[in-house]
């Protein structure tokens, strides 16, 4: 089996307004990608997930699609 190297095209903590926990990443074309973010159902780490009657608080965070222009084709 041949493997095949990797190479980094783009670093997402350099694009601004970028989502913090991308769940899918798809090639537009050869310019584009575009990129869908885990809002995991609404659910938030640590004690203040949960109210006192022990229902789930929700996070906020809302599922987005979003697509990057890059600055070079991909090859």
């Amino acid at each position: 089996m041949t493997t095949v190297p990797k190479v980094l095209v783009l670093d997402l903590n350099t694009v601004p307004g970028t989502q913090k926990k991308i769940e899918g990443v798809a090639v537009v074309n050869p310019w584009t990608i575009a990129l869908i973010n885990d809002n995991d159902f609404g659910m938030s780490d640590g004690p203040a997930a949960f109210d006192a009657n022990g229902r789930l608080v929700d996070s906020g965070i809302k599922t987005t699609l979003v697509t990057v222009q890059l600055g070079r084709p991909l090859h």
